[in-house]
């Protein structure tokens, strides 16, 4: 695994976020779309170095003369207006969101706005459909101009050839230097930026700030600490005999959303997935006693320690967040986005909500995974240019910050995620776990590793093969997984 310091960016935000947390009233929108005065306000400033600041100074050419000056606040190098009539075909997997769809669909709509000439169509597909949608379009030949794409499939990506070899030229240093270092470099295989980052999917765990302080929970450094906690958390409410909220939810779907998580559970046991030998070939990690132990804790704590929810195997993310939502569990580790999708279910959880850095096992150092979501730009779009143009408006820093205020989720880009770090302490725990964030290898294998391990817990909870079983299993498959990807 390589370690990457992310505190540079982000420790400030985390001072300034605890301080900042006793005047957050918590009372932000809780609708993807705002009113016009809403929309103005939050468009025109933004917290930049402590002092508030005009976004209208933002680096722009101005070029091409369409749209007024107020509306291209971003780093414009081209002359959209001038390259002709444009269309392309945008497929972000967030579109299909019901909070950042109709968000990302109102950029859109502002980019064609100022430019006239620009037609963007939008592509929906689910991140769980993203890979398999890739490979048929690219067999195809049918991608579309703009695609998602993550770190998980960035060597595949490179590997078949379907992105532009130039991207970073297209977006410009000056650009590029706006976005964490390590964004970038979760982005890059073998020197080449695949694809350009947007969503900084940081984990750690989300929780019920205002149970933990009325029950005078601490809060947990270790796994082992997390099962008290999760304990005195659960408890029958009504006194009917049954448990009315738990202390936790766990993703047991098998899905890569709930897949990518367990990896992030297992580096908080020391387990890597994989290990790059420098030679172009790959060690799976599987077989360790370290993957034994975090594979082993994960289905006691999710199926049998009686802390979650029943049914963790069809528990989903977006069941998982649910029961936050309803006051069925208390703590659930993920990306920021998950508070976005609690307050939408349940606004009224706003400002009692909280988020602390993973909990490891006894003897293992603060860790958690950094890893990204971002776009690039199919090699058969004929607008590559434009296309570029797009998605640096698109991840302005107004923009941003009104993305992150209708889905929570974190960006790459440095100045708004000071400013919302600054403006919400619900963010401190994934601030403070920027120092211990580690990137995974490029290995073009990683979804099926991560598949691997899906397969492994549901067998043993859905089909009672045991865990030592189970384990061996998976071991075999990834040490076959590890050799056909190595050269």
């Amino acid at each position: 695994m390589r370690k990457r310091k992310l505190a540079i960016i982000m420790a400030a935000a985390v001072t300034i976020s605890a301080i900042a947390g006793a005047c957050s009233t918590g009372e932000q929108k809780t609708e993807p779309q705002k009113t016009e005065s809403q929309s103005t306000e939050s468009q025109n400033t933004y917290v930049k170095d402590g002092e508030t600041t005009a976004e209208g100074t933002a680096q722009n050419n101005n070029q091409g003369n369409s749209g007024s000056e107020s509306d291209k606040n971003y780093n414009n190098t081209y002359d959209v207006a001038g390259a002709g009539e444009v269309k392309l075909d945008v497929m972000i997997t967030s579109l299909g969101d019901s909070d950042g769809g109709p968000y990302l669909r109102s950029v859109m709509d502002n980019y064609m706005n100022m430019y006239p000439n620009v037609t963007l169509n939008p592509v929906e597909c689910s991140m769980n459909d993203l890979y398999t949608t890739l490979i048929t379009q690219a067999t195809a030949g049918t991608l579309p101009d703009i695609f998602t794409m993550t770190e998980a499939y960035s060597a595949n990506c490179a590997e078949m050839e379907m992105n532009i070899s130039n991207l970073d030229q297209l977006l410009g240093e000056e650009y590029l230097n706006g976005l964490m270092e390590v964004a970038i470099e979760n982005a890059t295989v073998d020197g080449q930026l695949v694809y350009m980052p947007w969503q900084n999917n940081i984990t750690a765990m989300v929780y019920r700030k205002d149970l933990f302080e009325e029950k005078g929970i601490d809060i947990p450094k270790t796994w082992d600490e997390f099962l008290e906690a999760a304990k005195l958390l659960t408890e029958d409410i009504d006194g009917d005999g049954r448990i009315d909220r738990y202390g936790a939810a766990f993703a047991g779907t098998r899905n890569d959303s709930a897949e990518s998580r367990f990896q992030t559970f297992a580096l908080t046991f020391g387990s890597d997935f994989i290990t790059a030998n420098g030679d172009g070939t790959y060690t799976s990690g599987f077989g360790t006693e370290q993957f034994k132990n975090a594979m082993t804790s994960f289905i006691n704590l999710a199926a049998k320690e009686e802390i979650a929810p029943p049914g963790f195997i069809e528990t989903g993310y977006s069941e998982a967040y649910t029961m936050i939502a309803a006051d069925q569990a208390c703590m659930f580790f993920s990306a920021s986005n998950v508070l976005g999708g609690i307050y939408n279910a349940n606004p009224e959880l706003r400002g009692k909500m909280g988020s602390f850095p993973m909990p490891t096992a006894n003897g293992v150092d603060p860790v958690t995974s950094f890893s990204s979501v971002g776009m690039t730009i199919s090699n058969t779009c004929k607008n590559p240019e434009v296309a570029a143009d797009f998605l640096k408006y698109m991840t302005s820093v107004e923009n941003t910050v009104e993305w992150n205020e209708a889905t929570c989720r974190l960006p790459v880009v440095k100045e708004a995620l000071d400013a919302i770090c600054e403006n919400d302490s619900a963010y401190t725990g994934f601030a403070e776990s920027s120092d211990s964030a580690v990137i995974y290898p490029a290995f073009a294998g990683l979804a099926e590793l991560r598949d691997i391990c899906g397969e492994c817990w549901q067998t043993v909870v859905s089909e009672g093969v045991s865990i030592d079983d189970a384990i061996a299993t998976a071991a075999t498959k990834a040490e076959e997984a590890a050799k056909s990807y190595s050269n």
